[in-house]
């Protein structure tokens, strides 16, 4: 087409769009309530991948792919130059809809067009705010026709792309704010471990008391040479400190996710080129999509069963006979067997509560000995001591902060204490903690742990304590010293003589030393 032909054909296009038309050259479009020219899809050609991806993060960011993904198709053209084009098509329900997709489309670099078939004239923009029209339609044999007011290019269909496997095939990119100081982690948290160091983590998580769920996930053999199925351990871990995510993400083996739907997670430190919450419509919730930092994504289907890391881990449980009752059975009946699961002492996260009690080793008896020294008279008046063979019991009802030695115990169950900061493994009620303890009566029982982990009680009787100032103070010993109570002589009062009135009427008293000594009169009088 020459340049007059163009410049014509041009300007019949921009002029052709105008309220209450209703008859275009352009098949399959008419004017929506508001006069804009609409057909029944709209489109958006991109000349390569990055910018269609730039597309459906810039709107995925501000809004919802969801409503986009029931209608949404994606294909790769080829012009007869054999050039490659990528083109997104969705449902145009409105000039609205169209309106944002053109608007976040230009930022990305695309075109916009409206149709119904396979013939598609420009969307509308500021040059003509209806929209446009075409002179004639492009008499060519193609899968689509795109007429612009620039250009008017006929394509092939090439092959269709899934939106879901576009998803899959992007890889996150690394955010390395993640891990700065000062920036906030998310509280809860999947990770995957192999098999060799996922019985390390159950045993981790266990003794440090924070709450996580595990699951054992399978996929079955890719080639013939693998011998065995790949297995994974899945955490579902809550209320993670922050310690424990950068230890997981150091370890090798070990990868963490952050949650950002119910059923799918990108790994802890990158960010998926999609904003996948805005297309959460494509997870199902019976199936666990984790998005690994090098592109990699498993996919847990069916979603194994998930178990509490306290029921998992590793108890030392000793099957014994019972002998008294095996005794009494016939030849033939089978043993009856008993479970000995022991008490142990865990480290807990909980805060200290009930801190009424201090076990003081013989070592820092001289540092008692002065801090007692220092306390004051309320403090020592309610503080009960108990003196062992290697140890010193106190106790304080108000609280034993005002003795800083020796370790804490919090009471657990009446007269019942563990060192602070630690809880009782298998978690018993206080009712059964108490029946547990053999030979207890009325005496105070310390839990410590022993060096295999398991709680050793040492029982104190109760008659053993008593006020610091009896338990801890040394009698008073007098020493006899002789006395003898003084004379009781009356003293001589000085006598006093009135005369007639002079001038210096105070002299001639008696000297206090010598109360014997008369008044004088002075010289001169």
């Amino acid at each position: 087409m020459d340049p007059p032909a163009w410049s014509e054909y041009r300007a019949h296009v921009l002029e052709r769009a105008a309220l209450h038309q209703t008859r275009f050259r352009t098949p399959g479009v008419a004017p929506d309530a508001r006069g804009v020219v609409l057909g029944q899809r709209g489109l958006v050609l991109f000349p390569s991948l990055d910018r269609l991806v730039a597309f459906l993060r810039a709107y995925g960011d501000e809004g919802s792919l969801d409503e986009l993904l029931p209608t949404l198709q994606l294909r790769r053209l080829v012009t007869p130059l054999k050039t490659r084009e990528l083109m997104l098509s969705v449902a145009a329900e409105s000039s609205y809809r169209m309106d944002r997709i053109a608007g976040v489309a230009k930022l990305a670099g695309g075109l916009v067009f409206t149709g119904t078939s396979r013939h598609f004239v420009k969307y509308r923009d500021s040059g003509s705010p209806l929209g446009y029209d075409i002179l004639e339609l492009l008499d060519q044999p193609a899968d689509l026709v795109l007429y612009h007011d620039t250009f008017r290019q006929a394509y092939a269909f090439d092959r269709e792309l899934a939106f879901r496997d576009l998803v899959f095939r992007l890889q996150p990119y690394r955010q390395p704010q993640a891990f700065s100081s000062g920036a906030p982690l998310p509280q809860r948290l999947w990770a995957t471990a192999e098999i060799g160091v996922g019985g390390a983590i159950l045993s981790y998580l266990f003794r440090w008391q924070i709450p996580a769920r595990a699951a054992l996930a399978e996929w079955p053999s890719q080639s013939a040479f693998d011998d065995r199925p790949r297995r994974l351990y899945v955490f579902d871990i809550g209320e993670t400190p922050e310690r424990v995510a950068r230890l997981f993400v150091a370890l090798p083996g070990v990868h963490v996710f952050e949650p950002i739907g119910k059923s799918f997670a990108v790994e802890l430190g990158f960010k998926h080129p999609i904003a996948l919450e805005s297309c959460a419509s494509m997870f199902d919730d019976e199936t666990l999509h984790l998005f690994r930092g090098d592109g990699e994504v498993l996919v847990v289907h069916p979603l194994p069963p998930f178990a509490p890391v306290r029921s998992l881990v590793r108890t030392n449980v000793a099957v014994e006979e019972d002998h008294s009752v095996s005794a009494k059975r016939g030849a033939g009946q089978d043993r009856a067997l008993t479970l000995a699961l022991p008490l142990r002492i865990a480290h807990s996260t909980d805060p200290w509560r009930a801190v009424t009690a201090t076990v003081v080793p013989i070592a820092q008896r001289e540092w008692l000995a002065r801090l007692l020294y220092a306390l004051p008279p309320n403090t020592l008046a309610a503080l009960r001591i108990a003196v062992g063979e290697e140890r010193f019991y106190l106790l304080d009802a108000k609280g034993i902060e005002g003795v800083p030695l020796g370790t804490f115990c919090s009471e657990v169950a009446p007269r019942i204490y563990v060192p602070s900061g630690s809880t009782i493994v298998p978690a018993v009620s206080p009712n059964v903690l108490q029946e547990l303890v053999r030979e207890r009566a009325d005496a105070y029982v310390f839990f410590e742990a022993a060096p295999d982990g398991t709680a050793l009680p040492r029982a104190v009787p109760a008659s053993a304590f008593g006020p610091v100032s009896r338990k801890a103070l040394r009698e008073i010993a007098a020493t006899p010293v002789s006395a003898s109570r003084p004379a009781e002589l009356e003293q001589l009062l000085p006598l006093l003589q009135y005369d007639e009135p002079r001038r210096f009427p105070l002299w001639g008293v008696p000297n206090a030393d010598d109360p014997g000594t008369p008044p004088t009169k002075p010289e001169g009088e």
